[in-house]
């Protein structure tokens, strides 16, 4: 990791290859041309052999420019010098950062749900499973943790009936604490209800992910998966060292 500065680099993780990689190795295909009826809020993908209806939302574009986020941020860091929302002195940061980011991330999700409801009831799609996809494509001021556990409240904090997990997906490198790689996540989520075959589609989709963009971008130098994830003092990448010291073994 110290080789290179993986601050400068980025994944492939954007809507063209998205609709790329679904429409090939990820064995679905596209929503908008299955809609005939004007007016409907439709989601993006549909895996037919999984009964899954998901809906891409890029952070970047979709929530950076909403309100002048990127700038609340940067004040409220500004407010807060030297300080990390990660540390135990860091929580009035912290709580500054969930109320800044809570609304427009809540109405990313509330859209998002509702995309993907109305697709089921426009193509009929009684029983599927909806996942959302939240790919980080830029938004580098909080670490993983922080943008996950909001995203994973918000789901837990209301009925969102048509959603069964989320994705959050980095498209810029992160260091995690027992990793001595920096790496790109790929990070699902589910409701407590998911069936097993959910969590397996999910799964097997990420994997065939990792095989598309290395094909685009590669071969990475790790390409670990892992039951569960520890994204406890993980951070994005900010230049060619580590923020902090590995903690695994070599």
């Amino acid at each position: 990791m110290d080789d290179e500065d993986y601050s400068r680099r980025k994944g492939v993780a954007d809507e063209p290859h998205w609709q790329e990689f679904v429409q090939g190795l990820g064995g679905g295909e596209l929503v908008a041309p299955l809609i005939k009826r004007q007016g409907v809020k439709n989601a993006d993908f549909l895996f037919r052999q999984a009964r899954v209806v998901a809906e891409l939302k890029v952070l970047e574009t979709e929530f950076l420019d909403t309100e002048g986020i990127r700038q609340k941020v940067v004040d409220a860091f500004s407010r807060y010098a030297g300080t990390d929302p990660e540390d135990d002195q860091g929580l009035r940061l912290r709580h500054e950062l969930i109320r800044i980011l809570k609304a427009p991330l809540q109405r990313i999700v509330n859209k998002a749900n509702r995309q993907i409801k109305e697709t089921k009831q426009e193509l009929g799609l009684v029983g599927w499973r909806g996942i959302i996809i939240i790919v980080n494509d830029g938004f580098r001021g909080l670490p993983p943790d922080l943008v996950m556990g909001l995203i994973a409240s918000i789901l837990d904090g209301k009925n969102y009936s048509s959603t069964d997990g989320f994705i959050y997906q980095t498209n810029h490198y992160v260091e995690l604490a027992d990793n001595p790689y920096a790496v790109l996540l790929w990070a699902p989520q589910y409701d407590p209800k998911a069936d097993d075959d959910l969590v397996d589609f999910v799964n097997d989709l990420g994997r065939n992910w990792r095989k598309f963009s290395e094909a685009k971008d590669g071969p990475y130098d790790y390409s670990g998966e892992h039951e569960t994830l520890d994204l406890e003092g993980a951070l994005v990448v900010t230049g060619p060292l580590r923020q902090r010291r590995y903690t695994g073994d070599l």
